[in-house]
């Protein structure tokens, strides 16, 4: 009997209204995704479709402190910032800057080196006695690491890294719900290594408003997984990452094709295990006979 094969088409956008395309379940109608005794499931992602108007700046990447510390080191005030929300350019990002803490401090951009330079700007007292910049998740837009507080001189503080407006340079696609996968991915997205239902990976390879797209038109097998699922699937659902593994909250609508394959399970290889485990043993025997019938030739040779 040849294998079933059960095509599903998914578009986030007929999702449920409190649902969010960055998360949502789908129900499979009951009956459709179901295996026998002698079945298994296997899994292919064939294509995914999305365009990218995904903000680089978002939530996930714009928010920062302003720290300032007494002269004993103890902190006086912290002040709480969020860039624009948007996809802004360096320029745009130093303007925002600039506008956000221009009390407090001035800033310049280098364009070989594609680097700001913070000048302090406030006026120093034993309460405000120094500044520092806190990048809580925004270091690609201030060039600085993330929650290590950098202080800014008066005289300049040259960010450490180059800036990068583009925050999200993958995404990653999640499955799970009513799924079991046999032999897991491994990820390390939180430091260490892990079981992981990342069922696509797919860079952001084209620029803003281009068409995000996965076609598996060669018949391949990367994004082909076998399930442990030994009666029916009910539902699944997806949740979609960036390549540090933060919901993409203002993640556009996109398609996905789904295709599981029913397989019968394939007995030839335990026929011929048992085949060989009883050709051992036949051997064994026969052995055994042989000895039997030496010693009794040898017996009435005397």
């Amino acid at each position: 009997m040849s294998d079933c094969k059960v095509n599903i088409y998914v578009h986030s956008k007929f999702r449920n209204t409190d649902e969010t395309s960055s998360n949502f379940k789908v129900v499979v109608p009951d009956g459709l995704l179901k295996v026998g005794p002698n079945e298994y499931f296997s899994l292919d992602v064939n294509c995914f479709h999305m365009y990218n108007t995904i903000y680089q700046c978002n939530t996930n990447s714009n928010h920062f402190h302003l720290v300032f510390r007494r002269s004993d080191n103890s902190v006086y005030m912290i002040g709480d910032y969020n860039l624009t929300i948007g996809n802004p350019n360096v320029y745009d990002v130093l303007s925002n800057l600039q506008s956000l803490l221009s009390v407090y401090l001035t800033l310049s951009y280098d364009r070989l080196t594609n680097k700001f330079t913070y000048y302090r700007t406030y006026f120093q007292d034993s309460n405000y006695y120094n500044m520092y910049l806190k990048p809580i998740n925004s270091s690609n837009f201030l060039g600085l690491k993330n929650n290590v507080e950098t202080l800014i001189s008066s005289l300049g503080t040259l960010c450490i890294n180059p800036l990068n407006v583009n925050s999200i340079h993958a995404i990653n696609i999640q499955m799970d719900g009513d799924i079991s996968f046999k032999n897991n991915n491994i990820d390390n997205a939180y430091g260490f290594y892990q079981n992981s239902d990342i069922i696509l990976q797919k860079a952001i390879d084209v620029p803003k408003n281009g068409l995000i797209k996965y076609e598996n038109i060669d018949g391949g097998d990367s994004f082909h997984y076998l399930l442990c699922n030994t009666d029916r699937i009910k539902y699944f659902s997806f949740t979609v990452y960036d390549q540090d593994m933060n919901v993409i909250n203002d993640l556009p609508d996109y398609s996905i094709h789904l295709q599981f394959i029913i397989h019968q399970n394939d007995n030839t290889q335990k026929l011929l295990s048992k085949l060989v485990d009883y050709t051992n043993h036949s051997y064994l025997i026969l052995g055994y006979i042989f000895e039997i019938i030496q010693n009794y030739i040898k017996m009435f040779s005397k």
